[in-house]
């Protein structure tokens, strides 16, 4: 069913698609006689991409024991998998790096998205879950269908944003009201544009609504949590710390405390700049200006 999120973001595909060196990497998983000197070959095309993989390779956050001086030293220690998430983390924000600052600031939306994804990370690994790592990128990408919003149609999108922070009311049951879908539907339609697996399409339409979810119930809750405590950073709300481990209907904070919270929250405020400086150097530097 074609529906006004996916319209939307039809009227923009051309300008947001993948580069190609992300769908080599894609077909490369696929393949059973892929080695790593075929990634090396793949990512070292993209001079850019590959000091970002040896920059994140090296990074304290993402915890590798060694330090790497080469992109063949980077894949080996990242792994096949990882680096698909962060090679796909560091070319989503490349997509969108062209917008023009007076309509959108990259810089304090990528500074929050990186912290949700970094604390969804941390959530993951306190819970023990497998494949922890996996998350920071669903949670970095969470929003990305605000961009797309932004873009297009941006003082729409204000007006809703004002009204409601007036009114208390969830920014995502206005835009429904509003444009007849929300951040999150758009979201989800530029993960399929994309091709993402089905997990990421599923965190962007459910982050709000977890209880909604009826795949991926867990990540979608933890994106849900990382987010909430996202917020309450963000509002200088401190006694929502609080609520977001009483109200959050997710199993996984069952073993989680007001103090793991709180850890967390300050663990993942150290990281934020040294991830922002892995991942967008490009949009940091980059002079150009894509209209969507």
């Amino acid at each position: 069913m074609i529906t006004p999120a996916h319209n939307l973001i039809t009227s923009v595909a051309d300008k947001i698609s993948l580069p190609d060196v992300y769908h080599r990497i894609r077909d490369l998983i696929v393949n059973s006689n892929a080695d790593i000197d075929h990634y090396v070959n793949v990512i070292s095309c993209d001079s850019s991409l590959a000091t970002r993989i040896i920059k994140i390779a090296n990074s304290c956050f993402f915890g590798y024991s060694r330090k790497v001086s080469t992109v063949k030293e980077a894949i080996s220690l990242i792994g096949v998998i990882q680096l698909h998430d962060l090679v796909l983390s560091s070319l989503a924000i490349r997509a969108f790096s062209g917008i023009p600052k007076d309509v959108f600031n990259q810089e304090t939306f990528w500074r929050s998205s990186v912290y949700c994804g970094i604390t969804a990370r941390l959530l993951a690994k306190k819970s023990m879950l497998p494949a922890s790592e996996r998350l920071f990128a669903s949670a970095l990408l969470h929003e990305i269908g605000h961009i797309v919003m932004y873009a297009k149609i941006p003082e729409q999108v204000q007006d809703v944003l004002i009204a409601s922070e007036q009114n208390d009311k969830s920014l995502y049951l206005l835009e429904r009201e509003k444009f007849g879908f929300d951040y999150g539907q758009v979201g989800s339609e530029i993960m399929r544009l994309w091709h993402l697996p089905e997990s990421y399409c599923d965190i962007a339409s459910y982050h709000m609504e977890p209880e909604k979810s009826q795949h991926n119930k867990v990540e979608v809750k933890i994106v849900n949590l990382a987010r909430s405590i996202m917020l309450a950073e963000e509002m200088n709300q401190e006694y929502s710390i609080d609520s977001v481990v009483n109200k959050s209907n997710s199993p996984i904070n069952k073993e989680l405390t007001k103090q793991d919270i709180e850890t967390i929250k300050i663990k993942a405020w150290l990281y934020v700049d040294e991830v922002m400086d892995c991942l967008l150097p490009f949009s940091r530097k980059s002079n150009e200006c894509v209209i969507l």
